[in-house]
């Protein structure tokens, strides 16, 4: 679905009047026949974001199974005034602002006089700030016994105001017509968005708090609910770095997968990144498919070669011991490490392994972080045992390394 809302960019080139038809005018407002106007609209991704925004999550997302036991348990701690509240905030903002969207549409479909009065037709959105606000400050007065629940709902309810304030600032600059009806429809997607988001950090928080480890006890965990994907908090991350006075990057990948290779993105928005990639050959107890995987790797270093990239990209099909030894001690700014499948000693020996070739300061980041990954769980937790430790969506983490004790 996320794929499918990603293509609203193609309404800037696609006239709305194709399709299903024009959209009435005497369905407006939208937000009384919000479903109808969706689909009378003639264009698919606004049917396709209004089913999204009516399936917006309603509670935290169930991970874990202390969390799943919790939930199906009866146990009402997860099903909190304030949580509800939030949910259902969020949820009515989103499909708010996509039936302003669909009113907006339906002017410019007929060729209304008021499609060029942008401040006009979006003055709800305004009123929708003002009600967002209010709500904010009604929920901020709550405290126990929603503990664990006030911080990220009242953080994600800053974001979404601050998202309209900036869509509001932006309305003088936009452009009548279809351009403006993007840029609120995405404004829509981003509320619909952070609702999953915070689904996900609630979920999370009760996880970690049931998370019960052996050994020297548990890390600092830092839940980040502005990264929407594992691919996303890469790119957070090397932004971060760059933003620091960092333009110029050395960075590994090490586990390369061919079907979710993230790096070719992260490039291009990154001018100053070089990158090694290195692509690990299957265990050499299981003889199948070493032939194929290596072809596979020759093909894509053959088209990395004939691309944009080819003089910032270097690929190699090795071991992470022998990648390793490659690289001197602090070296790399950055190294992103693929443990999913490892056992815990494993884990544990790649990321030892491959921290002592970042600089200090620099980023050990990897994959793996999840309740279906427990053996990775103790390996990340047991290396970064009472220090920080950051998680984002997808078993996504990472640490800035710390110089070595005798440094």
């Amino acid at each position: 679905m996320m794929a499918h809302l990603a293509q609203l960019g193609l309404l800037v080139a696609v006239p709305c009047t194709q399709g299903a038809g024009l959209l009435p005018l005497t369905m407006l407002p939208c937000a009384q026949n919000l479903p109808q106007c969706a689909s009378s609209c003639g264009v698919d991704e606004f049917q396709a974001l209004h089913e999204w925004l009516a399936t917006s999550p309603t509670r935290a997302e169930t991970i874990g199974q202390a969390h799943a036991e919790c939930v199906h348990g009866g146990l009402d701690s997860l099903r909190s005034a304030l949580e509800k509240q939030a949910f259902e905030l969020i949820k009515d903002l989103g499909l708010s602002l996509l039936a302003t969207s669909l009113d907006y549409v339906a002017l410019c479909q007929h060729s209304e006089p008021r499609c060029g009065m942008l401040a006009r037709e979006f003055e709800v959105v305004q009123a929708l700030r003002a009600r967002l606000d209010a709500r904010l400050r009604e929920m901020a007065k709550d405290y126990l016994p929603d503990t664990g629940l006030r911080s990220p709902i009242l953080r994600v309810g800053h974001s979404v105001r601050s998202d309209l304030d900036s869509f509001l600032r932006d309305l003088p600059t936009l452009q009548m017509g279809l351009p403006a009806a993007e840029a609120s429809a995405r404004l829509a997607q981003t509320t619909g968005l952070k609702a999953r988001m915070l689904a996900w950090h609630l979920g999370m928080h009760f996880w970690v708090r049931n998370l019960e480890l052996p050994g020297r006890g548990a890390p600092v965990l830092i839940l980040l609910d502005e990264y929407t994907s594992f691919e996303d908090m890469v790119l957070g991350v090397v932004g971060m770095m760059v933003r620091h006075g960092q333009p110029q990057l050395a960075m590994a990948e090490v586990g390369v997968r061919f079907e979710e290779w993230w790096a070719p993105s992260l490039l291009r928005s990154s001018a100053g990144l070089q990158y090694v990639g290195i692509v690990l050959p299957p265990d050499a107890s299981l003889d199948s498919g070493a032939s194929a995987q290596q072809n596979a790797f020759e093909q894509m270093r053959g088209e990395v070669q004939q691309s944009d990239l080819a003089n910032r990209v270097a690929l190699h099909y090795a071991t992470s011991q022998d990648a390793a030894n490659a690289f001197p001690d602090r070296s790399l700014d950055a190294a992103f490490l693929d443990l999913r499948g490892l056992d815990a000693a494993a884990a544990q020996q790649q990321m030892a392994l491959w921290e002592s070739k970042v600089k200090p300061a620099g980023v050990l980041a990897g994959r793996g972080f999840e309740p279906g990954s427990l053996e990775i769980v103790k390996a990340v937790c047991a290396q970064r045992f009472s220090t920080d430790l950051h998680l984002g969506v997808g078993g996504g983490f990472w640490w800035l390394v710390e110089p070595p004790e005798e440094e």
